[in-house]
């Protein structure tokens, strides 16, 4: 990109909105699921439904975005509609007074949610010069996270108040999209020449990636969605349950310290080579979840509080180093489509272990789908140390990262 650095401001802010008005949209919902399930009696399986139809509108955006991305030379034509259907999505669960509207308005957010985390953060990486594209990364990862931690706080805050917290919180996700979306319009956006997509034979390998490069990036960030989602969604639960807090409101102290630190890992280690912070990001979630397995016993609740910013603190390590790692792997050509591959992994190790730890305690109990899940999570993180070794020889990576 030859244009002026400084014209982009506008949009880089703006897609920097975009995700995290994407995923303010994603989670608003999930203080508000007991409400639902009162208000419309619907049985609590619903709420793995509307999770997983949710998961399934990503996916098929990302594949949807990914084969198209890279033949655009402007990513506006995938983002903006994305905050279209993520502003109807919330414009729906405004006015849900049945599942069906549930169950709709999740699969446009899901819809949307997929079609801008992937096409915005490879606008990020390519519209920041080569020099700066850590901050992209930091950028690109501190959006994802601030919006994911802000829904449940947006809608939280409003039941407290009482302010209509069925309505108010999907206003605010309406209006920060129209936002970002009218930002995106007007303003000033580094444009590409389109490729035409790339015939390739059944014997003929794809290039244009390090692929190497790129399956790590996918183990880092599948190690820390897959400990992102289960503290998310069980972390109140473990709490209690496992580790014996006295209370809700202190057991509720589990998510937002984890995504508090989340950002401040993100934003510390976004400063640093991406191959450092993939190393300290893993490393420091194996021996927090091995700390976490040793509290089990005795119901250390109080060591599952202390331990929580170190894991929010590397989760942020990993992720933004794997979203950078993701980037480098691939070229300006084929960025748009691996980068959508990218999520397509996170978004599948978001939502397939935190049903399956579900399954598991329904017939053994959370205590030990949690501690099957930490083994496993371990064992995944170990292989990526490995790999993180092996590949740190290869000179095309010794120079890229």
């Amino acid at each position: 990109m030859t244009q002026n650095f400084n014209q982009t401001r506008l949009a880089r802010a703006c897609c920097a909105l975009a995700i995290f008005a994407a995923l303010l949209g994603s989670t608003a919902p999930s203080p508000l699921y007991p409400y639902y399930l009162v208000t419309l009696d619907l049985d609590k399986v619903v709420g793995t439904a509307i999770f997983s139809i949710y998961a399934a509108g990503a996916l098929l955006a990302l594949f949807v975005s990914g084969k198209i991305g890279g033949q655009l030379e402007d990513l506006r034509k995938v983002i903006i509609p994305g905050l279209a259907l993520t502003a109807l999505g919330a414009a729906l669960f405004a006015m849900a007074d049945s599942l069906s509207l549930l169950l709709i308005g999740r699969f446009l957010n899901g819809f949307g949610t997929g079609a801008i985390t992937g096409m915005a953060s490879a606008a990020l990486f390519s519209i920041y010069p080569a020099e700066q594209r850590r901050t992209a990364a930091v950028l690109a990862t501190l959006s994802f996270t601030g919006g994911a931690a802000g829904g449940p706080i947006l809608s939280s805050i409003a039941l407290s108040l009482h302010f209509a917290p069925t309505v108010s919180p999907f206003i605010v996700i309406v209006l920060l999209s129209a936002l970002a979306a009218t930002g995106l319009t007007v303003s000033h956006w580094p444009r590409k020449t389109p490729k035409p997509a790339p015939t390739i034979t059944a014997n003929e390998p794809e290039t244009g990636v390090h692929l190497p490069m790129f399956i790590l990036a996918c183990l880092v960030i599948c190690v820390a969605w897959m400990l992102g989602s289960i503290l998310m969604a069980l972390g109140t639960d473990l709490g209690i349950s496992v580790y014996g807090l006295p209370s809700v409101a202190l057991a509720g102290l589990v998510p937002a310290i984890f995504q508090l630190f989340a950002g401040l890992g993100q934003f510390v280690w976004g400063r640093f080579p991406v191959e450092k912070a993939v190393f300290v990001g893993l490393l420091g979630m194996i021996l927090a979840q091995i700390a976490l397995i040793l509290a089990e016993p005795g119901g250390l609740g109080y060591v599952m509080l202390a331990l929580m910013p170190i894991c929010g603190f590397c989760y942020g390590a990993a992720f933004v180093g794997s979203l950078g790692l993701a980037n480098k792997s691939a070229t300006p050509d084929t960025r748009e489509k691996y980068i959508a591959r990218f999520y397509v992994a996170g978004y599948l190790s978001n939502s397939i272990p935190t049903v399956m730890v579900g399954y598991v305690s329904d017939l053994w109990g959370l205590k030990m789908a949690f501690f099957f899940f930490s083994l496993v999570l371990i064992a995944i993180a170990l292989v990526g140390l490995g790999l993180l070794r092996k590949y740190r020889s290869d000179p095309v990576i010794a120079v890229q990262v």
